[in-house]
């Protein structure tokens, strides 16, 4: 059975803080927290203690997760070395990874190995990577689409994924995107509130209003406008399928290069890129914003028809 350990050092914001309050706060969920003092799987100085210990400067906390702590499956993606991937930013948790447009987040099927997280299998393995003293392994946390470039955040092991889930369902994580849109946006900036379900005549696509219908918000930015394409800065308050596709499509703005919600402008790919993630790191304390280059097939000035 795989395990992982983490050993920290108690620093000033956490003195003072009982065990299950500092649990707390790093976002460990409730059912891991259980697993932790049930199997007395954490230490202080290297002596059990309750979880109400109030800790002191100077602490050392060490913790062991195993696998049945978890509902994530231990990750077995088939490594594939035979593309690199750019490595934006990197700790002992996770990486933000920079995908080109058309590569594929993850396999369908355990035969598919042409996809990030077989790139990332590979990198990992090549360079005998560990993630809390056990082999990292890529672990997906979010998604973007296929035809979608950009910042994406990958966990190297299972003990992140349901903190970083939990950071963005909260909301704490944020992503900030840009696209080329068709049109001039009447306004400098605005919101779209608007439900999003499957489609009704096509299961493939995700529409307002339909089946299955939930809350979805994009927050735009127009930074500016050329030759009748504008070029927009957006935040997603939900995650949703092809929520900003969606959403843009919804109100006349489709985005360039996106043959599946309806733009007709011919591009060489669909001009939706990731650019940032914003996000505090798990146990570390610390906070980063993350900021990835423009791909150059992601123009600065749009000109076409």
């Amino acid at each position: 059975m795989t395990s992982w350990h983490y050993q920290i050092t108690v620093c000033d914001g956490q003195v003072g803080k009982t065990i299950k309050a500092l649990f707390i706060s790093w976002l460990i969920p409730q059912r891991i927290r259980g697993a932790l003092r049930m199997k007395q799987h954490f230490r202080v100085n290297d002596h059990e203690v309750p979880t109400n210990y109030v800790l002191k400067t100077g602490d050392v906390l060490t913790l062991l997760f195993e696998n049945d702590d978890f509902r994530t499956s231990e990750s077995h993606y088939l490594p594939n070395d035979k593309q690199q991937v750019a490595i934006v930013f990197e700790n002992d948790d996770l990486v933000i990874v920079d995908k080109p447009a058309g590569m594929k987040m993850h396999p369908h099927s355990i035969t598919e190995t042409d996809t990030l997280l077989n790139y990332l299998a590979a990198n990992f393995q090549m360079r005998q990577l560990l993630s809390a003293s056990a082999q990292a392994k890529p672990y997906m946390v979010h998604r973007i689409d296929r035809e979608t470039s950009g910042l994406v955040i990958v966990a190297k092991n299972p003990v992140v994924v349901p903190i970083l889930n939990r950071l963005l369902s909260e909301k704490i994580i944020k992503r900030t995107y840009l696209a080329w849109v068709t049109g001039a946006m009447g306004e400098q900036n605005g919101s779209i509130n608007v439900p999003i379900g499957v489609d009704f005549l096509n299961d493939r696509k995700r529409w307002i209003n339909g089946i299955d219908a939930q809350t979805a918000i994009t927050h735009w930015t127009c930074i500016h406008t050329v030759y009748q394409n504008s070029l927009l800065r957006l935040q997603l308050e939900t995650g949703r399928m092809h929520q900003i596709r969606v959403h843009l499509a919804s109100v006349g703005h489709p985005i360039i290069g996106d043959s599946l919600y309806g733009s007709q402008s011919e591009a060489t790919r669909m001009m939706l890129h990731s650019v940032s993630i914003e996000l505090p790191l798990p146990f570390d304390g610390g906070h980063k914003i993350i900021t990835g280059a423009l791909p150059v097939d992601f123009p600065r000035q749009l000109m076409i028809d």
